[in-house]
Order: structure tokens, then sequence, then C-alpha cells
């Protein structure tokens, strides 16, 4: 009992350790935002699925808030055309910067049907986020 007491502290540390290194990877940080951005689409969580676009520049909030309608809108008819999808699978991160990265991605839905797509993704503040317009 003595010797778990020494070292489990020790293993949490590296454990800790080990995933603060893997956030700091932009490749994964920034699948794990896409993967996440879509969980909360699905989930209907629209104020937080926001927080993961980025609008290419500074826009005035009326503006902000009318293009991110019409992009949920815009995933909502796929999502209706295509049905409901049940598996999310990332297939390759291609790396263009430090800051931006495009991530592929395999979506299967309930029909069995799956589709190969792609967003491109920027860091911006420190959070990846979808990139929604240029």
């Amino acid at each position: 009992m003595r010797y778990c007491r020494k070292w489990l502290p020790m293993a949490c540390l590296c454990l800790l350790a080990m995933t603060a290194c893997e956030e700091k990877d932009a490749k994964v940080a920034s699948q794990k935002a896409l993967l996440k951005a879509m969980e909360l689409l699905e989930e209907g969580e629209m104020d937080k699925y926001y927080e993961y676009l980025d609008f290419g520049q500074e826009l005035d909030s009326l503006t902000q808030a009318q293009i991110a309608k019409m992009w949920v809108m815009h995933q909502q008819i796929n999502a209706n055309a295509k049905g409901k999808a049940i598996a999310t699978k990332v297939v390759k991160v291609d790396l263009l910067a430090d800051s931006v990265a495009v991530v592929y991605y395999k979506i299967k839905y309930e029909s069995g049907n799956e589709e190969v797509s792609a967003n491109k993704m920027v860091r911006k503040d420190g959070k990846w986020r979808i990139r929604v317009r240029n």
C-alpha cells in the first residue's frame, strides 16, 4: 500500500503531462475541436456550437449571428437530406500552418451511407475553430 501511495501521484502527473502535450499538437487539437463542434451541433447545443465557429474577419454581432444561423441551417438541411449521423471518424489532418489545418473526416449515417468531407480549422485566441467563411 505504501508503494502505491508513493507512485500513484507520479503516475497521475505523468498522465497529465502526456495529455497536456497531446493538446499542444495542432493536428490532434484541431481534430478534437471539430469533433466536439459536430457533437454539439448534433445535440442541438447551438450556443456552445457557435463558440467553435470562426468567420474570418471581424464582423458586428448581428452579421455574425446571421451567418452562424445560415451555417447551422445549412448543416441541418444536409442532416435532413442524408439522415442522422451516427459516427464521425477523422481520416486525415493537413497542417497548413501553426494555426491553420484542414480536417478530413468520414460521417456514417443511419441509412448506412458514408460521406467524406473536410473543414478548414483556424486557431484563434488559443482555440481551434471551424472557418465558416474566408
